[in-house]
């Protein structure tokens, strides 16, 4: 902040007031044009800190209206794709993660390392049950609430079967995001004909059109809904089928190292009980609205 001297100097010729006043001006005027550059470019206002604003008396700032997305996440517009013979809409906006969650973003929510090919901090967690995986989302929500960056009507969590597909499609009616023909998918997957048994560092291979990487391959992904059969319908937002409380599988997706490609086309679904875990499954994350 500019202050007043504390003496009073001599009297200043009134134009060189004239221009002192101007060069005050421009000064002050070049300082808010940077402020609104920067907030327009972070798209909220300031950028967030890596904890909560405090008033004076100590209470933690209102939470944003709009969540500030961790690291590597991509926006996927709404729209619809074709499952099958019927359409599904997806009528809101999610984030999902740009990677699989590696072993050292693991590590670090959750504290342990349940991977099989252990130590490997850029390959992604594996051998990850569904109650594993569901928990490390529920970690990082209450995570990104506490720090201000999250507002309670968002949160993090699987995708859906329907998200998982979409995003991976990226556009695409292919069997694969990249075509029709698993012998093209060397660039952009890692299965049993190239990965020498194991897992890869993330975005080790070509992405998809919306920048997501090992989509096909790598590991095989879980998603939030129960395994039955697709509704033989138009469906918008599907959520999977309810919790009867006997559902017996959870659904993973993708294709994985342990697998030929021709196995993990977008539209392919295996399933596993959600309590298991084996060493060619894992997960990415999605930010939505609850």
């Amino acid at each position: 902040m500019i202050q007043r001297p504390a003496t009073r100097r001599p009297a200043v010729p009134p134009e060189s007031r004239s221009v002192a006043r101007q060069a005050v001006g421009s000064v002050l005027l070049s300082l808010a044009l940077t402020l609104g550059i920067a907030a327009g470019l972070s798209g909220c206002g300031p950028a967030p800190s890596s904890a909560p604003s405090s008033t004076p008396g100590g209470a933690a700032s209102p939470t944003p209206s709009a969540p500030v997305p961790i690291t590597n996440m991509v926006r996927i517009p709404a729209g619809t794709f074709q499952r099958i013979r019927f359409p599904v809409t997806l009528t809101r906006d999610f984030w999902i993660g740009r990677y699989e969650v590696t072993q050292a973003e693991f590590e670090a929510v959750m504290g342990s390392n349940p991977s099989h090919f252990a130590g490997r901090s850029d390959h992604p967690v594996e051998k990850v049950s569904f109650v594993q995986a569901s928990n490390y989302c529920a970690r990082v929500t209450s995570r990104e609430r506490d720090q201000g960056r999250l507002p309670a009507d968002f949160l993090y969590r699987l995708p859906t079967e329907a998200e998982w597909e979409y995003a991976c499609r990226a556009g695409s009616t292919n069997r694969f995001y990249f075509g029709s023909r698993p012998e093209e998918g060397e660039t952009h997957a890692w299965t049993a004909e190239n990965c020498d048994a194991s897992t890869h560092p993330v975005g080790g291979k070509s992405s998809n059109g919306w920048g997501l990487h090992d989509m096909h391959g790598n590991v095989w992904e879980w998603v939030s809904d129960w395994f039955e059969p697709y509704p033989a319908r138009p469906l918008t937002d599907p959520q999977g089928p309810p919790n009867t409380g006997t559902n017996a599988y959870k659904v993973f997706k993708g294709g994985g190292w342990n697998q030929d490609l021709q196995y993990g086309g977008a539209s392919s679904r295996f399933m596993m009980a959600p309590s298991n875990g084996i060493h060619f499954v894992g997960f990415r994350v999605v930010l939505a609205p609850r």
